[in-house]
């Protein structure tokens, strides 16, 4: 574990060293990325392991402090997908990086590989933080690679985090002071006995490290980060972003919020879940509304797939906070699920972008004509992320509302349900408007994306089929965590899931809507043939629209693609808007502190600031 974060952190330092041969640099980074899988298979059969690196410091009165690394079950799980999926994205990043697309954000990709791992198997909270730190840094600067609008983008995305920071090590420091210990699991599991004893400080220690979680995860109000950052972060580095990065916060969640509200749990329960929990559930069922709302209206692929990577986080928080091995079990299963569909969505937009240089999508239009392979890898990873057979997001969302069942929790899964079925909108927005319809003239010599790139794709492809006829394939993994953390275990096969209302066989249903879709695809075969026209013959009837001022653009079917849907939300949309709330806090006390700068300006006020303060000093020296 040590070796394999010193390797990442080595190469990364190398990889600066070797700022001339970008080539050289993205070698390093796929290097490293095959060698953490080879790490991670590895520690397969060494659960449980412990690594310590003692120092001679003393922290908070704890002396001789020990850095500390152990391959749990859960932060193995996380470590495994991520490593998985982060590979697949370095062969698509090692080819989309040429002379003319290159970011040279591989040196800091790779040190952020090094805090992927080290965050997901801290022991202890001094390296907890160290991690994620090192991890808060190194993506701030890879957001903001070189240009203006990623610039402020990435600074909108470190000031959201630095609340994170800022309440995590308020939190960490009310724990150690608390329970007198460095290590992470002692320590919440010292706190989770605290709450007959001392319960507000339990809840006042959950709040802080929620805010610090939702601040990463991106959960209302944080909801905003994601549209600005994952559409001017480098159009590879954005599938990490969304499919891995925005898991720490789940991650946290899972790890260090959850586990205060077991058995020892005594507070307020809301149909046997703590109240604090059932807040929980039900800012991630309106996060999951909130985020579907937002990327229905969106024209940008890149900030509309952001918005639905927030809706999905809400997925996840909403089963998560059920509080049960089944709830546990759906977000487990969700996580990755969307790791992967993301990721297939984002490496199939970014190739489109690197053959196009568009991400607006009314200036595309028929790329399914000229790139088959990304058309293929954004129709199957949105077909998952819709929850449809035969892919992984059946069984994915299926999970999330059979643990919203087992809680009796009917009332929660209507925002969920609206959210889920509101993803058709704007997934089908986006196929339609970027692979289907008339072929623009601009494009009609582009290529599909270079092999390499396709190769990530199809890999990413043929894992959301796998996992959608064979759910084993993720089950089987998730249940070794709920055993370890539970010691229960959802009922499942290689094919099968049993769940609170009914059991399905993913094969079964897989093999019916693929049968289906052949049958489909043969009515159109067989069909009367089509006849393909101009793009402004649909609307122009002849005439030339340059002499009204009109571009193919603005006639294009994906500008204003659901404006009446858009008209009716407005008002909600701009009347509950966290941005301006954050705006108006910072216009609030950057005038609290311009007056009290003005104070300390004028010769006469700083001269009675002074004379007050050495009064009230005298004062409190002579009383005491």
């Amino acid at each position: 574990m040590t070796i394999s974060i010193s390797i990442a952190l080595a190469a990364g330092l190398l990889s600066f060293a070797l700022s001339k041969w970008k080539k050289v640099q993205w070698s390093l980074f796929l290097l490293n990325a095959a060698w953490q899988l080879f790490a991670v298979f590895q520690l397969w059969s060494l659960k449980g392991t412990v690594e310590k690196i003692k120092l001679p410091f003393t922290f908070l009165g704890i002396e001789n402090i020990e850095l500390t690394l152990v391959n749990s079950e859960i932060g193995y799980f996380f470590l495994m997908a991520s490593v998985l999926i982060t590979l697949i994205f370095a062969v698509f990043s090692f080819s989309y990086n040429d002379k003319k697309h290159a970011t040279g954000i591989a040196p800091l990709w790779t040190l952020l590989m090094g805090a992927n791992f080290a965050l997901f198997l801290s022991a202890d909270w001094i390296t907890f933080i160290a991690a994620w730190e090192l991890m808060g840094w190194t993506s701030y600067f890879i957001i903001s690679h070189g240009k203006l609008k990623s610039a402020k983008a990435g600074l909108y995305y470190f000031i959201l985090s630095l609340i994170g920071t800022s309440t995590l090590l308020a939190a960490v420091m009310l724990i150690i002071q608390k329970t007198g210990t460095l290590m992470l699991k002692e320590g919440i599991g010292i706190l989770s006995s605290l709450w007959t004893a001392d319960g507000s400080f339990v809840l006042t220690v959950a709040v802080l490290l929620t805010l610090t979680f939702f601040a990463k995860s991106a959960v209302f109000p944080f909801y905003m980060w994601p549209a600005k950052a994952h559409a001017e972060a480098p159009d590879d580095f954005s599938a990490f972003l969304s499919g891995v990065m925005i898991k720490y916060g789940v991650f946290g969640l899972m790890s260090m919020v959850l586990p205060l509200f077991g058995a020892s749990y005594h507070g307020a329960a809301i149909l046997g879940i703590p109240v604090f929990l059932f807040i929980l559930g039900w800012i991630g069922a309106f996060t999951a509304l909130w985020g579907t709302l937002l990327a229905i209206r969106e024209n940008d692929m890149k900030r509309l797939m952001a918005y639905s990577t927030v809706s999905n986080i809400g997925f996840i928080l909403a089963a998560l906070s059920m509080n049960t091995y089944f709830g546990l079990a759906a977000a487990l299963f969700h996580t990755v699920n969307h790791m992967v569909f993301k990721g297939g969505i984002f490496l199939s937009m970014a190739s489109v972008k690197f053959r196009t240089g568009e991400r607006e999508m009314h200036r595309l239009g028929g790329m399914g004509y000229r790139m088959p392979i990304a058309f293929f890898g954004f129709l199957i990873s949105i077909i998952a992320a819709a929850g449809i057979p035969p892919t992984s997001g059946f069984a994915s969302k299926w999970l999330v509302f059979q643990s919203l069942f087992n809680r009796h929790m009917f009332f929660m899964a209507i925002p969920i349900f609206l959210a889920s079925t509101g993803a058709f909108l704007y997934l089908y927005r986006g196929l339609h408007s970027i692979y289907l319809g008339q072929l623009s003239p601009r494009f009609k010599d582009i290529k599909d994306a270079p092999p390499l790139q396709s190769l990530a794709m199809i890999i990413l492809m043929l894992v959301m089929l796998a996992a959608g006829f064979f759910p084993g394939i993720i089950m089987g993994p998730v249940n070794e965590v709920l055993s370890a953390v539970s010691n229960q275990a959802v009922k499942a096969d290689w094919t099968s899931i049993s769940g609170f209302t009914s059991s399905v066989d993913l094969l079964i249903a897989g093999s019916v809507f693929l049968g289906a879709f052949v049958f489909a695809f043969i009515l159109f075969l067989i069909g009367k043939k089509r006849r393909f026209v101009e793009m402004m013959d649909n609307y122009t009837a002849g005439e030339t629209p340059e002499d009204w001022g009109l571009t193919p653009e603005d006639l294009h079917y994906a500008m204003k693609f659901y404006e009446p849907f858009e008209k009716m939300t407005a008002p909600a949309l701009d009347k509950i808007n966290a941005e301006s709330w954050f705006s108006q806090i910072t216009l609030e006390v950057s005038r609290f502190a311009n007056a009290v700068k003005n104070w300390f300006a004028s010769p006469h006020m700083g001269t009675l600031v002074m004379t007050l303060s050495v009064i009230i000093i005298l004062v409190i020296g002579i009383l005491l």
